[in-house]
């Protein structure tokens, strides 16, 4: 009995190990092939939203005005009435040609059913999970999970933040109740990078490649601010803005890891 008890506690030492060795050996080689990028600085029209129902309807009208493309990736997408509405909408758009990239994380995207992929795939809408399992470094990719909640829509107009899609985020959800969060929409050429990151996951995802469209050149406004864009794994990130010292706090948004925002005031 006393051999078999040090057999197991054997065995389960010598997992943890392979888990810590595989985590970090996973995370150093991502890290290298994904360095800290900050974006040049574009100057748009900046919109945010702290709840989800302006956010939504914001989101939905820019949708109905697509012309061209749309890319969506979500961390979180329910299989609900509010996300429902979403996806009729993209099936309507990719009907009539738009081209329409659909992601979202393997395990947030739990709630979609193969029967809905099926169905949002023969309407055209090109879809996929993100961050699959992958080997080598097993537990490393089960673990490192896409945040991402990103939207670019026809080169102009763009959407970064925190909120999923979900009923919850309306707060619906009798247990978590209100929900606050923040979300950006872009309107300008920094819907270049949002859509250039999206495509660069996408290509990571699924293996096909695509460039980005080329900037498309927005009319200037009075209102418009001046911002960057950042991405970065969350250490990396974090190390960076403690380095930054001449830039005070108070002028720095930081809106969601791993698409952090830096908005001068």
């Amino acid at each position: 009995m006393f051999k078999k008890l040090m057999v197991i506690l054997l065995l389960i030492t010598c997992f943890f190990l392979l888990f810590q060795w595989d985590v970090k050996q996973g995370y150093k080689k991502y890290t290298k092939a994904h360095p800290y990028t900050e974006t040049t600085a574009y100057t748009g029209k900046l919109t945010m939203f702290p709840e989800g129902s302006k956010l939504y309807t914001s989101l939905l009208t820019d949708m109905k005005q697509v012309e061209s493309y749309i890319y969506l990736q979500f961390f979180i997408f329910r299989d609900n009435p509010i996300s429902m509405k979403f996806i009729e909408l993209l099936k309507e758009k990719a009907k009539h040609g738009v081209d329409v990239k659909f992601s979202v994380d393997r395990f947030g995207g739990k709630d979609i059913s193969s029967s809905l992929i099926k169905e949002v795939e023969e309407s055209g809408i090109e879809f996929a999970f993100s961050r699959p399992l992958q080997f080598p470094h097993l537990f490393y990719s089960l673990n490192h999970r896409n945040h991402r909640k990103l939207v670019a829509i026809d080169g102009h107009t763009s959407y970064v933040g925190g909120f999923n899609i979900g009923e919850e985020y309306l707060g619906n959800n009798e247990k978590l109740g209100y929900w606050r969060d923040y979300h950006l929409r872009i309107q300008g050429n920094g819907t270049y990078e949002i859509e250039k990151q999206f495509l660069k996951d996408w290509g990571e995802d699924t293996g096909a490649t695509k460039n980005p469209h080329s900037l498309n050149k927005t009319a200037s406004s009075n209102n418009q601010s001046a911002y960057q864009l950042v991405f970065a794994t969350g250490e990396t990130l974090e190390n960076q803005v403690l380095d930054i010292d001449d830039i005070p706090i108070w002028e720095k948004l930081l809106v969601n890891t791993p698409e952090w925002i830096y908005y001068y005031f």
